[in-house]
């Protein structure tokens, strides 16, 4: 004859059972066949089931990076500067890393600067993409260059390449025209707050 499990047996019994059933649809989701896709169903808020497949099938294999030079009050161009920085991985990356937003921002808004310049119907200077790059720069002028006072245009410069494949050679993907600077008015809370405010938009873009 048997004889009842306890209850906490059942309840250890069902834990499993979910966790396993949960396993094995969280591997089954991961397919490239989209027909498995519709195992979320079951996930109403798009939380439970993770899906690994942002890299798939065909993993970015390059990244972008954001130059520009200066113009200053005596006509000379200085050499190209880094506007944005690819941050050197450490393992506390993997629990705690908030300049990746910025960094993946950089990378969506120049591929969708990418997709643009293709096109014959659309004129890039007005599109969000370059403006956004555009007051991303302006930003970085005010914030960190100190020649800031003395500059009145610049250039930004969109390259794509391979990271730390060095057999491959960078690629410029996008050069703009020489951009005005407007001289720093210390008072103008106003002009600053239009491209800080585009500027954070990039970083939160991603």
């Amino acid at each position: 004859m048997l004889l009842p499990r306890p209850k906490s047996e059942a309840i250890r019994r069902a834990v499993e059972l979910g966790f396993a059933s949960w396993l094995t649809i969280t591997i089954l989701s991961q397919h490239p066949n989209t027909a498995f896709d519709r195992l979320r169903t079951a996930d109403k808020v798009g939380l439970l089931i993770p899906n690994w497949r942002f890299f798939a099938p065909t993993p970015a294999q390059h990244d972008y990076h954001l130059l520009y030079r200066t113009l200053d009050t005596d006509g000379e161009q200085s050499a190209w500067q880094s506007a944005s920085q690819i941050n050197k991985r450490k393992w506390a990356h993997a629990v705690w890393f908030p300049g990746r937003r910025q960094e993946k921002a950089i990378f969506d808004v120049c591929g969708e600067l990418g997709r643009l310049i293709v096109r014959k119907d659309v004129k890039v200077a007005d599109s969000a993409a370059y403006r956004l790059l555009r007051d991303f720069v302006i930003r970085h002028l005010d914030e960190s260059d100190p020649r800031r006072v003395s500059l009145t245009g610049f250039q930004f410069l969109v390259v794509l390449y391979s990271g730390h494949d060095d057999s491959e050679d960078p690629q410029y993907s996008f050069i703009s025209p020489f951009i005005r600077l407007s001289e720093p008015d210390p008072t103008d809370h106003a002009g600053d707050a239009d491209h800080t405010g585009a500027a954070d938009q990039l970083e939160h873009a991603a």
